[in-house]
């Protein structure tokens, strides 16, 4: 049985069948790439009339159903969630998916508007200016990394895995990219990866291979290496940082709380 006989069976027995008003099959079983260990990632597009929104699981036939459901006007709100938290999540979903069903037209309509959206953003995509706090943040987890490698610390390469990931989602962050660590190495050297997710390139072909080279070496001595260029680059990137002279004025928090004083 495929995946689209499974919906079926699935949808005949949805409890609130006859408040959707369509459809859409997103992810790997659309976009390719799925494997046996893949679930199929459904979105209920209900009517208007209805006043809740749900997400939930199940197994239909060894085939795990990831489902949500919600309004034409709760999914426009989390498009423009997207667009304020800079995720795209929501949008790529529907922008990326299939059709499955519709009786009114809302998710060719939604379909449509998302990827007017997702097209927008990247062409209005802002780069923002990185503060001096993030610059010294950054400087700090050099520091510390080359600390915990000099002192043969045994989590060292735990903390390269956190910190690559902090440094990482700055960078995606200033620049205005999505950011998943799920979706990070595909975009920074795979084409078609790109191309299923939707995601552009970036723009720093530097920044960009050193992301991959820190993602795939294993060696703890190249790791610290790589790590210490990217945050250069990265520095360098938006202006540069010197820590000497580094300080930052801030006003006082009072508070009448009298257990924190």
């Amino acid at each position: 049985m495929d995946w689209r006989s499974r919906l079926n069976l699935f949808f005949d027995n949805f409890e609130w069948k006859s408040d959707v008003s369509g459809i859409l099959v997103y992810g790997s079983q659309v976009t390719g790439g799925s494997t046996i260990h893949s679930n199929l990632n459904v979105h209920f597009v209900f009517d208007e009339k209805v006043n809740f929104r749900q997400k939930g699981c199940k197994m239909v036939e060894s085939l795990l159903i990831d489902y949500r459901a919600n309004t034409p006007t709760q999914i426009r709100e989390m498009f423009q969630d997207d667009i304020r938290n800079r995720s795209l999540l929501s949008i790529t979903q529907f922008a990326s998916g299939e059709v499955f069903m519709e009786r009114a037209g809302d998710v060719s309509q939604l379909k449509r508007e998302a990827s007017n959206l997702h097209r927008e953003y990247y062409e209005k995509v802002p780069t923002k200016m990185m503060g001096t706090i993030d610059k010294k943040k950054i400087w700090e987890m050099k520091e510390h990394l080359a600390k915990s490698k000099f002192n043969g610390d045994l989590d060292f390469d735990f903390l390269h895995a956190v910190y690559l990931d902090r440094l990482v989602e700055m960078y995606m962050l200033h620049i205005g990219r999505p950011y998943s660590p799920k979706y990070i190495l595909g975009n920074a050297d795979d084409d078609r990866f790109r191309k299923k997710h939707m995601l552009n390139r970036l723009p720093d072909p530097p920044i960009t291979e050193l992301i991959a080279s820190s993602i795939t070496t294993h060696n703890l001595d190249r790791k610290l290496m790589l790590f210490t260029s990217l945050a250069d680059k990265i520095l360098e990137k938006f202006g540069g940082f010197e820590v000497d002279g580094f300080r930052i004025k801030t006003m006082l928090e009072m508070t009448t709380d009298k257990d924190n004083i």
